[in-house]
């Protein structure tokens, strides 16, 4: 099942949403603010707060609860080690043999937190919290959990993703996927959500909807090199 032809392109289906969101360049725990700083030394700032962010590895986890009562729940663990990020998500309950877009989610404005939705921000009444009422607690897409090339990963046949990616950020690695995105654009990786989609509905499979989200969390404070739990 190509899932290009249910989902549109992950850069592309919430571009509108995104468009309302300004990029902030350096992470907030790497720089304290100065309004005295010229324009130079904020140049410098931001560099050095780079190198810093990227200069030893970290580890990230998070617990993915179910949403829309899809009964889907998981975990994801993060590696990012300079400007290598390692992605591996296991998660059951979701739907068998169709595939599941799966993204990091976050706010660039100001690096605000990402939440997980509740019931509560089903503003249409329908049941359902879908991926527009989403957006206001998850943020839009920063990076897309897809398998090369530009395909999702698909649940077996009980239902179970077992996903392991690793992002050159900042680079291309394949033409049709394009650039990835910066570390410097997607951290504080602390303030970022993954939320995983694909649930049947009223008898049609709805790609976009979500079925869980998990906030993400640090598993070290970056003084070292200890792995997160697999």
């Amino acid at each position: 099942m190509n899932i290009n032809h249910l989902f549109p392109a992950p850069t592309k289906f919430i571009a509108a949403a995104a468009m309302a969101f300004t990029f902030v360049s350096c992470d907030q725990s790497d720089i304290s603010p100065d309004a005295n700083l010229s324009a130079q030394n904020v140049a410098e700032a931001h560099q050095k707060g780079v190198n810093k962010g990227s200069a030893i590895e970290r580890t990230f986890m998070a617990n993915l609860q179910p949403l829309n009562n899809s009964g889907v729940s998981g975990t994801a663990n993060i590696t990012v080690d300079a400007n290598v990020l390692t992605v591996e998500i296991m998660a059951s309950g979701l739907e068998p043999n169709l595939p599941h877009p799966q993204h990091i989610h976050g706010f660039m404005e100001n690096n605000r937190n990402a939440t997980c939705p509740t019931p509560a921000d089903d503003t249409n009444g329908d049941g359902f919290v879908d991926l527009v009422e989403g957006l206001p607690s998850y943020g839009p897409v920063l990076l897309e959990l897809y398998l090369p090339i530009d395909e999702f990963p698909e649940a077996d046949a009980e239902g179970n993703i077992h996903y392991t990616r690793t992002f050159n950020l900042g680079e291309i690695e394949f033409e049709e996927e394009g650039q990835v995105i910066d570390y410097k654009d997607l951290k504080p990786l602390q303030n970022r959500a993954i939320v995983l989609h694909g649930l049947t509905v009223n008898g049609t499979y709805v790609p976009t909807m979500p079925v869980a989200c998990g906030q993400i969390m640090p598993t070290n404070n970056g003084k070292g090199m200890a792995k997160g739990k697999k």
